[in-house]
């Protein structure tokens, strides 16, 4: 798999408008967040349902947009329907913090429960200043005192006795308190980077918790990624909530009115207007992100710090530049996925064989491609259903880092039924899949995205994927976590010794390992990694999770406050 690109952070002063470019919309401040939104395709339909009543799960890869409308759904109904619904908008993005609980011993799921619903506390405290007209229970727990409780439960410190208190009923009680003395309706809690944990166990307690807060009062809304996300045994989608799907299909002028609408706010108010001029390039940079915005903002955050690199004197792109600019969005979606290694350690064949099949996909692609006209080239694939359960776990990490996208099952007669995929476009472009040999331009490539629909494409089954990419099942195996002491795989899941050094074995934590790790993995340059290690202590991604308030990062030569931001939103994705 290829490699994420690298935060370009080549320039040595912070720029102006640099935080313009901050990719994730939890932290942007809400003047800024409401200035630089655009209008998702289908954002009022959207918008309904997670402003609304009922239990929802808004759906899509890293970096598809899930947080902006949230943010969206919680300002607005802050400014429409503050005399009606109290909104409550809470990030559990560092859910995998709680996990060690579940390595270390018993109860994890009372640990977890409890941070779960003193987050949603906290971010209640927040709503009630943001309204600023609430009045809240006399019983209502002080707002420091709930921030300590998450700080020592995100320590592995807390006592039964400092969270006693924080149980569902507790939770509800003050909210119906908070409904009926401020005469709402409802309260709509907005739950982003929720189930983000990759404990199965930690994923099914969300759940069951997620089911357990719904009420007639009571709406939840919650965001979560396809391919990896586990629901509880009691929790049913369609039935328990309704899904909402947040990824936006790569195709037709809706999604490029919004995508060019996306670059000209951002580059507003910056004395670079290369935007009117260069709308073909700007839309095929588009169609490279394949519906992720955060990717096309990293190509667009490339031409605002260097422009030199991409734009001629005449102010156009640089047509011999254009491709390199479009590979980062889908180095982005390759560094997510190969991100899983670490974050899934007993899956590493899976995600190391799984990046052969992808790469089996896209040559029968290439392949089902060659000699056809630009018009009837393929952006997609199907697989023959069933599919090989394994392939199936691999194509579900595939979904969860934005390289394919589900368009659903199709019928072929006597064929059988197939599942249909569309493939990232960013590796279509530059792998050579569509276009191919002939002359590259821009032109060529949107004839091939903006063809009309037809029904080309490569039909694939399991075992011609397996062959083309030089598998077998047995190929797929879950790995057993290494000793501490000498670093050899466990015997079995039950050994409590080691089997080559005789050291006892200790439980393995994910989220430990992804702390320890060099400040190197993270998608910064190599330049800003020197300056951090050479004017700092810092130099794990626990040292940036634990400079309290960004003073270390601050108090570094041209680290302002959007490029601190940045680094530690790096970060705490890296570890969520």
């Amino acid at each position: 798999m290829a490699t994420t690109a690298n935060f370009n952070l080549e320039i040595e002063e912070e720029l102006p408008l640099e935080e313009n470019f901050i990719e994730q919309a939890e932290y942007i401040d809400r003047a800024k967040f409401q200035k630089l939104a655009a209008e998702h395709p289908n954002e009022t339909e959207i918008l309904k349902k997670l402003m609304g009543g009922g239990a929802k799960l808004l759906i899509g890869p890293r970096g598809c947009g899930k947080s902006t409308l949230m943010k969206k759904a919680y300002y607005r109904l802050i400014e429409e329907s503050a005399d009606k619904t109290l909104p409550v908008y809470v990030n559990f993005k560092l859910t995998l913090k709680l996990e060690p609980y579940y390595v270390n011993g018993p109860n994890a799921s009372y640990w977890f429960r409890s941070w779960l619903i003193a987050k949603i506390l906290l971010s209640i405290w927040e709503a009630m200043e943001e309204h600023g007209n609430l009045v809240a229970p006399e019983s209502f727990p002080p707002k420091e005192f709930i921030s300590k409780a998450i700080n020592s439960l995100e320590a592995s410190s807390a006592s039964a006795d400092q969270i006693d208190k924080f149980t569902l009923t507790f939770l509800t009680e003050h909210i119906e308190e908070l409904i009926s003395r401020n005469e709402l309706k409802r309260c709509v809690i907005l739950i982003d980077d929720a189930a983000h944990s990759f404990s199965e166990k930690q994923q099914e307690d969300f759940f069951d918790f997620f089911r357990a807060i719904k009420s007639r009062t009571i709406s939840p809304k919650a965001a979560i990624y396809p391919g990896i996300t586990s629901n509880s045994a009691n929790f049913h989608v369609g039935h328990d909530a309704e899904q909402i799907d947040a990824w936006i299909k790569p195709s037709g002028k809706e999604y490029e009115a919004f995508m060019v609408s996306l670059a000209s706010k951002r580059f507003e108010g910056a004395d670079l207007d290369f935007i009117s001029g260069n709308e073909e390039d700007i839309i095929l940079l588009a169609y490279a992100a394949f519906g992720i915005p955060r990717g096309f903002l990293g190509m667009l955050r490339s031409v605002f710090n260097t422009p030199d690199t991409y734009i001629n004197t005449n102010g156009g792109l640089n047509k011999s530049k254009l491709l390199r600019l479009s590979r980062i969005g889908r180095d982005m979606s390759h560094g997510v996925y190969d991100s899983l290694t670490a974050k899934l350690p007993s899956y590493e064949s899976y995600v190391e064989n799984g990046s052969r099949a992808y790469q089996a996909i896209l040559a029968q692609i290439r392949d089902f491609n060659k000699g056809k006209p630009l018009e009837k080239q393929a952006l997609q694939f199907a697989v023959k259903t069933p599919i090989n359960a394994d392939l199936e776990k691999v194509f579900g990490f595939l979904q969860y880092s934005g390289l394919i996208m589900s368009s659903g099952s199709i019928l072929k007669g006597e064929k059988g039924a197939f599942q249909h995929y569309h493939v990232h476009i960013g590796d279509l472009t530059t792998e050579n899949i569509i276009v191919g040999s002939r002359t590259k331009s821009v032109s060529s490539f949107l004839k091939v995205i903006r063809a009309p629909k037809h029904q080309a494409w490569p039909r694939l089954t399991s075992t011609s994927i397996f062959e083309k990419a030089g598998l077998v099942s047995e190929d797929f195996t879950l790995a057993l976590p290494l000793c501490h002491a000498c670093s050899t795989p466990r015997s079995n899941p039950e050994a409590r010794f080691c089997s080559n050094c005789g050291a006892k074995l200790k439980p393995s934590s994910a989220y430990e390992e992804l702390v320890k790790r060099d400040i190197s993995v993270l998608p910064i340059s190599k330049r800003l990694e020197k300056r951090i290690k050479e004017h700092s202590q810092i130099r794990r991604i626990r040292d940036i999770l634990t400079d309290a308030n960004r003073e270390t990062l601050l108090g570094i030569s041209y680290i302002g406050k959007a490029r601190a931001q940045a680094i530690v939103g790096h970060a705490e994705e890296y570890v969520s």
